[in-house]
């Protein structure tokens, strides 16, 4: 009997016992281990990171900060790489600010600025070319003149040469579009010159690379510092760099405290530059189908990559470069993004980049709604 009122005694204890665990656990639940928002982003990543042999890092920003950041396969934001068209954004921004400083317009014409070789003012087609046309590659030229690329030249020189090239065959400024990697904004940088009296690198610097906070080394053909640079695609920076241009475009201009382009100035930029009668004649996105139109340095993508419409709406801001190094913004304004790599030199090399980016746009957009906070602050 003695053992039975034992037994009796211990089940109560932990009859009790479970009694008020269960209580414990109603009072305090246990939460459940949090998922990572960016677990789809980053699954994705990996799922890309045998196209991308050299490696690379992706960064996305909201408005308030770096909210995702990560390196694959040895490369980092502090590598200075060879950005080639990605620099096209770059330049037209420094061309937007000289206009803002009201030394040049874009509405300025060639003839106004630019000389042949007997010193008379550009004439015919390549005389009626506005700063806008050059910005959006669709001044009515139809190729890259070659032999403006020599590096041992000056830019006086360089667009001499792109006169005596284009002038017999150009067509109407705006009638059609032609995206190359050299010629037009060699021109514009050239203008640039003359109506300032300054260097296209001490243009640079003045307006962009000092104010952003860019090192000496990033800059139009890195530390080489041609006579003859390459607006178009021959920037050289770090992702760190890049993505401090990036968030003043996503802040619609302002850098930090400062306002560094007026709002309405990068309303300009990212609208449509066609008019109702321009015609694509070259598109780096032509082999892939789509049909983008161009801002002032940037491409205006769509969803489905057809003509932006009413009821096909602009999406994305972006400036991807022949070798993978991929900026856009979200057109919504929610977030900016920058694919950082230096691919192969293959004319498909870009290629990764855009698929990655159109995986990856969707699976950021779910991310943020998670509303996650900065990883680290941008000025």
């Amino acid at each position: 009997m003695k053992h039975i009122s034992t037994l009796k005694s211990l089940i109560r204890t932990l009859l009790a016992a479970s009694l008020v665990t269960h209580i414990a656990v109603a009072q305090n639940p246990v939460s459940p281990t949090p998922t990572d928002p960016w677990q789809p982003v980053t699954a994705a990543i990996e799922a890309s990171q045998s196209e991308f042999p050299g490696g690379f890092t992706l960064e996305v920003m909201t408005p308030a900060g770096v909210v995702f950041s990560r390196n694959f396969g040895g490369f980092s934001n502090s590598r200075r790489a060879v950005i080639a068209s990605a620099s096209k954004w770059v330049t037209a921004t420094v061309l937007l600010r000289i206009v803002e400083h009201g030394d040049l317009s874009l509405e300025t014409q060639t003839k106004s600025l630019l000389v042949d070789r007997a010193g008379r003012p550009w004439s015919g087609n390549m005389g009626e070319i506005r700063l806008r046309h050059l910005l959006s590659f669709t001044a009515g030229i139809s190729s890259d003149s070659k032999a403006s690329e020599d590096k041992r030249i000056t830019l006086e020189e360089a667009i001499l040469r792109i006169y005596d090239d284009q002038s017999p065959t150009a067509s109407p400024p705006g009638s059609a579009f032609f995206y190359g990697g050299v010629t037009q904004m060699r021109i514009a940088a050239r203008m640039a010159e003359r109506a300032t009296g300054l260097s296209w690198r001490e243009l640079y610097d003045k307006h962009f690379r000092l104010p952003l906070g860019w090192s000496a080394e990033s800059t139009y053909g890195g530390a080489s510092n041609p006579i003859n640079p390459s607006p178009g695609i021959g920037l050289v920076c770090t992702g760190l760099e890049y993505t401090r241009f990036l968030m003043m475009q996503l802040r619609l201009g302002v850098d930090g405290s400062t306002r560094f382009l007026d709002a309405a100035t990068i309303a300009a930029q990212h609208a449509d530059a066609f008019g109702p009668s321009t015609t694509i004649t070259h598109s780096a996105y032509g082999f892939l189908g789509k049909k983008y139109h161009y801002g002032l340095g940037n491409w205006l993508e769509t969803e489905n990559g057809q003509t932006p419409t009413r009821d096909n709406p602009i999406n994305r801001w972006s400036s991807t470069g022949k070798f993978g190094w991929a900026p856009w913004i979200a057109a919504d304004g929610k977030y900016a993004a920058l694919i950082m790599t230096q691919q192969a030199d293959t004319p498909t090399a870009f290629v990764p980049s855009e698929n990655l980016k159109a995986k990856l746009d969707p699976l950021i957009r779910q991310a943020l709604a998670s509303n996650p906070q900065p990883i680290r602050l941008v000025p």
